[in-house]
């Protein structure tokens, strides 16, 4: 396999050698070599197929996922210091780490798997109907800002089984033994604090769309430091501190509709950094009280086209502007979701196991955040710059290279006799395992 694969690719995985025994390091290194390596749907059979130069039985690779024994969460513990490392202060953003929190179903229709009912589809697609059944995922990745690409990108990290009411994947158990199903807030929660620990406690700020912008939320992640920035309602209020002339034991002062708020203070026009670009725009600014956030936070109400839009952050310290370009970064988990689907099969497992399922899409996100990093490394013969029209975040012109570094090795006069080949098994015949 050493001489198969890119010099820059086996050094990045030779960084997680210590965590494997010999051959789960052989299995782990050949599984994120393959899952871009091979086309079409990721699963157990066709990875294992395409990996050919580690002749193991399929049932030795599922083996791998559910029985063998490895620390996933050390193999993210690995990955969190190698980004630091090669990434440095490109993954601060505005003196703090940014997180970004969202949630993502995925067709299932096997019995067998834990965690599988019938959950409402929030994304307005009509083809997929008003439900899925299937399971229901939180992720957690970190935003860092590409200097080369001059725009934010998102590194996906973490995920969790969200648990049902009808089919429950997760359990919380009280000091007095007593075990409830644990609530979505249960489910996302730990990612976030687990993140914040990885990071060993430094300022972590999260940013999430509306459907967070919650008391039960918010109120856990302050007690741990941890800031959110985030959206609010057309039809949210909010309270100003108490006013002299009120009563001593007054806990609020006066009501605002925040989405009003542009009717009565004076509008700050701002120069805003979106999607790549510098936008204007016009926004007003006010600290004020949320019903049941136990801190006071800042709201910032923006011009919009048909109606005012209502940004939120815990942190008293931002800009207006910080905080609207801050919050558009949170589109670029949609864009990680999108690519771990279609390039490293984030939906693709067939393993009824809680961990091998859990292992499964966490190697995914590994295999993502370690191919994003060669595209940020100085480019090689192997992968040229992405061709005009090709988007230089595009994880298809790094398979499409991969595949012909690797049949170019195999065709080479210097390579010399394939390693792990069986006997009747030729050179064409690996090509084809890969390309298929």
């Amino acid at each position: 396999m050493a001489l198969l694969i890119p010099e820059i690719l086996r050094s990045y995985l030779l960084l997680f050698q210590p965590q494997f025994n010999k051959p789960n390091f052989a299995y782990f290194s050949g599984y994120i070599v393959s899952v871009l390596l091979t086309g079409g749907r990721k699963t157990m059979s066709r990875v294992s197929n395409s990996c050919f130069w580690v002749d193991r039985h399929l049932a030795s690779w599922e083996r791998f996922l559910a029985d063998n024994l490895w620390d996933m969460s050390a193999i993210m513990d690995t990955l969190l210091a190698s980004l630091n490392s090669k990434l440095g202060d490109s993954l601060q953003v505005h003196g703090a780490y940014l997180a970004v929190v969202d949630t993502l179903l995925i067709a299932k229709n096997g019995k067998r798997m834990i965690g599988i009912q019938k959950w409402k589809d929030h994304s307005g697609n009509a083809d997929r109907g008003k439900s899925i059944r299937g399971h229901h995922w939180a992720i957690v990745g970190l935003i860092c800002f590409s200097k080369p690409w001059g725009r934010y990108l998102c590194l996906p990290l973490l995920m969790q089984l969200i648990s049902g009411q009808i089919n429950p994947s997760l359990f919380m158990v009280d000091p007095a033994g007593v075990a409830t199903i644990a609530t979505f807030w249960d489910s996302v929660h730990p990612l976030l604090v687990q993140l914040h620990q990885q990071l060993s406690g430094a300022p972590l700020r999260v940013v999430a769309d509306a459907y967070f912008s919650k008391a039960p939320f918010i109120n856990p992640l302050l007690k741990q430091g941890i800031e959110v920035i985030s959206r609010l309602r057309k039809d949210a209020v909010g309270w100003d501190d108490p006013s002299p002339d009120q009563r001593s034991d007054a806990k609020r002062g006066q009501k605002w509709r925040l989405a009003e708020l542009l009717n009565h203070f004076p509008v700050e026009k701002v120069d805003v950094f979106l999607y790549g670009h510098t936008a204007t725009v016009h926004a007003v600014c006010r600290d004020v009280w949320l019903r049941d956030v136990c801190r006071k936070v800042r709201v910032v109400v923006v011009e919009g086209f048909k109606e005012p839009i209502i940004f939120v952050s815990t942190d008293l310290g931002l800009s207006i502007a910080q905080i609207i370009e801050l919050y558009a970064a949170r589109f670029t988990v949609e864009l990680a979701i999108r690519d771990l689907k279609e390039h490293f099969g984030l939906a693709d497992y067939q393993c009824y196991r809680t961990i091998a399922i859990h292992r499964f899409v966490h190697l995914a996100c590994l295999a993502f955040c370690l191919y994003r990093l060669i595209q940020w490394d100085t480019p090689g013969d192997w992968l040229p710059a992405a061709p005009k029209g090709t988007s230089p975040a595009s994880f298809a012109h790094v398979r499409h290279s991969l595949q012909h570094y690797i049949i170019s090795q195999i065709l080479s006069p210097k390579f010399g006799q394939i390693p792990n080949l069986k006997d009747n098994q030729t050179e064409l015949d690996a090509i084809l395992r890969i390309v298929a």
